[in-house]
């Protein structure tokens, strides 16, 4: 599996314009429509870590937990794919940087930091401040005791 590293936001409306205030924010340059592929917007970016770029794609939070499960970013509608395909190493600093950013430029927005879908980073929420995981919490159902305090609860569960 290669590696991702994925920042959800919970915003609501048009993901289109999510991907607006999100390119803004962090100084991304359009670099595509896969919307017919994907869903997704493709943005580029110098790296803050080294001087390479780095690949961003956002798109619709597609990402559906099983109904008698939950899963952390179940009510984040938006996410943004961090991809240093050239730089794999570097790829979880600058996917930090960019939740950072975000975090910041955002403060009124709940917001996830994960890696590859699997394992919950970091979490940010509003009035409650940043929380960074212990390694080894994943984003599903038997770690919800230790996630559940730090995201966006599910108004339909």
């Amino acid at each position: 599996m290669a590696d991702s590293d994925e920042i959800f936001l919970a915003l609501t409306g048009p993901f289109e314009a999510a991907a607006e205030r999100v390119a803004g924010l962090l100084g991304l340059e359009a670099n595509g429509d896969l919307r017919a592929e994907s869903g997704e917007l493709q943005y580029k970016v110098r790296a803050r870590t080294t001087g390479g770029v780095v690949g961003v794609y956002i798109g619709p939070n597609a990402f559906q937990s099983e109904p008698d499960e939950a899963q952390a970013m179940d009510s984040y509608g938006v996410v943004v794919d961090v991809q240093y395909r050239t730089h794999k190493p570097d790829q979880a600093a600058e996917a930090r940087l960019m939740f950072e950013a975000l975090v910041d430029g955002l403060p009124e927005v709940p917001a996830l930091l994960s890696h590859n879908l699997e394992m919950l980073v970091a979490a940010y929420l509003p009035g409650r401040g940043r929380h960074a995981f212990a390694p080894g919490t994943t984003l599903d159902d038997p770690d919800q005791g230790i996630w559940r305090p730090w995201v966006v609860a599910d108004v339909n569960r």
